[in-house]
């Protein structure tokens, strides 16, 4: 490593090290918060006012993301109905997502209506969250400005679906509401398989859906807090009001980070699904088969369809997986270019082995080389400069990863970048400001 180098990474830990305690807006009575929404005003502010420096509150309709200029947390409130409904037309209240830098809590369902406008992850899921945390995660959410007491969690009998993923026959969640009886309108929540994948997502909790255990319930993406369960403040008990402060006051300190992948949402258009999906079907019994066929091509389906009974056409489906990639229709085929480079788009050895193919003597390898990089990595050079393409990939490979999430393609991770971190190792907290 260079001397630069360790003096940049020597620097970051001190500053690291420095930042154990609550970086800036942490604590929650300094806090300025925003409410845009209309249906809930009044009790979000009235349960805001004494807990925070300032709340104030505008219309969504009225709003202009300049007035949340002097405010450090803004907190959507933007639920499904009739202004919703045409999902593919929906316009952001909060302007456009890359001039979008404020911390900002996405209450129910403002993070499924955000996650459709700006191709956020949040973008796929159920509209099904009962108030009932699971899952909880040893996290620092949980613990502070108000300590979330876990004694209060309580054995319910494991949902029906629920069922297929878990063999314990309880579960426990914490009620975020007292009266569980009572129906109320389901909060959103996201499909959460891929997260750990992306470096700018938390997973904090799930909660009892209808759909599986393994989906978000409270979660963070940048600079943007999904905090949906659905219930007011005046609706929750003691453990929701503090749940929610606490998300308030942990994404404040999150003004430099912001979502990176660019994910279409199934609900405003077709969207290809992941590599796993076909295998994962196969291997989830109560799907029929033609709902899997539909995800693929008709020649890729005939090399699953051959191997005879659902187990083993699963396994054909996990081998081919890794060369799977959508069509101009979204539907997942075989890329032959993967399949004669030999590992997959998102295999850390794609990029040595494409720069390799770059500086062939053969004018078709070299091309094909040129088509991979340049489909898997939009970022790059583009060209076929195959010294260019190095330089780039030397630069950046600390911070890229790669998804599959509908857009097949790896991103460079501009916080780690620049914090000459590798992104691997700016996960989490790590993330706040310094």
């Amino acid at each position: 490593m260079r001397t630069a180098g360790r003096l940049a990474v020597a620097c970051w830990l001190v500053l690291a090290c420095a930042a154990g305690a609550p970086a800036r807006g942490a604590d929650l009575s300094e806090l300025k918060v925003l409410y845009v929404g209309s249906e809930r005003k009044s009790d979000y502010v009235e349960f805001l006012e004494g807990q925070v420096a300032r709340v104030e509150a505008r219309s969504r309709k009225a709003f202009r993301p300049e007035e949340a200029r002097d405010f450090d947390v803004v907190l959507l409130d933007w639920p499904q109905g009739e202004e919703t409904r045409e999902m593919r037309t929906l316009r952001s209240p909060l302007g456009v997502r890359a001039d979008w830098g404020r911390p900002t809590v996405l209450l129910g369902s403002a993070g499924l209506n955000l996650a459709v406008c700006w191709k956020l992850k949040g973008g796929s899921g159920c509209t099904c969250l009962d108030p009932l945390a699971y899952d909880l995660r040893d996290h620092e959410i949980f613990e502070r400005p108000h300590r979330i007491d876990r004694g209060r969690m309580i054995a319910i009998p494991t949902p029906k679906d629920f069922r297929d993923d878990l063999e314990e026959p309880e579960i426990r969640v914490l009620p975020l509401v007292d009266d569980r009886e009572t129906r109320r309108m389901p909060g959103w929540c996201t499909h959460a398989l891929d997260f750990a994948r992306y470096p700018d997502v938390e997973f904090f909790c799930g909660g009892v859906n209808s759909q599986t255990p393994t989906s978000a319930g409270l979660w963070r993406q940048g600079n943007l807090l999904h905090f949906g369960f659905q219930e007011s403040p005046s609706e929750m008990n003691e453990s929701g009001r503090r749940l929610l402060l606490n998300a308030i006051a942990y994404i404040s300190r999150f003004t430099e980070d912001r979502p990176i992948a660019v994910t279409p949402s199934v609900f405003a258009g077709p969207v290809a699904r992941s590599r796993s999906t076909p295998a994962r079907w196969l291997r989830h019994g109560e799907l029929r088969i033609d709902s899997i066929k539909d995800v693929v091509s008709p020649e890729t389906w005939a090399e699953i369809e051959g191997e005879g009974d659902r187990e083993a056409m699963a396994r054909r489906a996990d081998e081919l997986a890794r060369f799977l990639h959508p069509n101009a229709d979204q539907i997942l085929e075989v890329d032959p270019d993967l399949v004669a480079l030999g590992v997959a788009f998102d295999d850390p050895a794609f990029f040595d082995r494409a720069l390799a193919e770059m500086r062939s003597a053969d004018p078709a390898v070299v091309g094909r080389a040129g088509r991979l990089l340049r489909r898997y990595a939009p970022e790059g050079p583009g060209g076929a400069d195959a010294d260019a393409w190095t330089r780039w990939r030397d630069e950046n490979r600390p911070y890229l990863f790669a998804s599959d999430a509908g857009d097949y393609r790896w991103y460079v991770d501009p916080l780690a970048k620049r914090r000459g971190v590798p992104s691997a190792e700016l996960r989490g907290p790590s993330r706040a400001d310094r």
